[in-house]
């Protein structure tokens, strides 16, 4: 969305005479339904469309490209108008949205026809596709988004397979007994936290790269996404030591130095993740 907002102030003036010239070639006499829905056949990139009088009460229903919504007719929507200036043409366009109805990004125009004032919303990325201003990067985007959603569901999966392996281990041996109590307790352990590690990297890629993107600069997410999963490294590995240490120390003391230099490595990675925290923030 940021990219397109960008794309939208770069070219913002060549967008209103777009609009404005192609409303304005539609003369409009009356608000019946055919005569509104015209406009989604003129504008592909259109979502709503209603009309209110000069009081602000809506005269018609919520137009879109499929039905019509009549829940808020005779309404009074004067809140919707608080802080709109029209042009010396009668028009008013907003700056960049999110939809409350679809959650795309979003403009507003308005324009005054008749004593009434049409609303109209447009999908801003379709809108740019429409005007080829931004056709390849949507094209991109969405080949970019799908290979993201690829990896993450996957290793969202292989996250499920250690999970699942973890507990068919453990509970094999409660029903068979088959192998001994503390190596299947190691496995199951190790096998869990290393399930968290990769599903919760799976899940933040995820979040910032497919289901949803904040408004923040990308460098922020960046930092945001690495520092969660080296939190989660740290913590799958922190737990690996311990499971070291309770099976040297079962088993054969003169191995305790391995144990000794993976804390030492867990230890390097909790004050190199203090020190990238700190210096990022600044």
């Amino acid at each position: 969305m940021k990219q397109a907002i960008q794309i939208f102030r770069t070219h913002k003036k060549s967008i209103e005479n777009y609009l404005y010239d192609n409303i304005n070639n539609n003369h409009i006499d009356h608000f019946s339904d055919k005569t509104l829905e015209k406009f989604f056949h003129l504008f592909k990139s259109l979502e709503a469309l209603f009309v209110v009088d000069m009081n602000h009460s809506q005269i018609t229903p919520r137009y879109t490209k499929n039905s019509k919504d009549a829940m808020h007719l005779g309404e009074d929507r004067s809140v919707l108008f608080d802080k709109v200036t029209y042009n010396s043409n009668g028009y008013y366009i907003s700056s960049p949205y999110i939809c409350a109805h679809t959650g795309h990004s979003t403009i507003t125009v308005v324009k005054k026809i008749h004593n009434h004032l049409m609303v109209m919303d447009f999908n801003l990325m379709r809108l740019l596709s429409e005007l080829d201003y931004m056709g390849k990067n949507i094209f991109f985007d969405k080949i970019t988004k799908y290979i993201y959603g690829a990896i993450g569901y996957g290793l969202a999966l292989f996250a499920l397979v250690l999970v699942g392996y973890s507990v068919f281990s453990f509970g094999s041996f409660i029903l068979f007994g088959e192998s001994k109590l503390l190596e299947t307790i190691f496995k199951s352990i190790i096998a869990l936290t290393l399930g968290l590690a990769i599903f919760d990297l799976a899940k933040n890629l995820l979040e910032h790269e497919v289901i949803y993107k904040n408004n923040s600069s990308a460098e922020h997410d960046d930092n945001k996404i690495l520092t969660k999963f080296l939190i989660s490294i740290i913590i799958a590995l922190s737990i690996e030591a311990l499971m070291v240490v309770f099976k040297i120390a079962l088993q054969d003391y003169t191995q305790m130095h391995n144990a000794v230099y993976l804390i030492a490595g867990v230890s390097l990675m909790i004050i190199s993740l203090g020190l990238f925290y700190k210096y990022s923030k600044k």
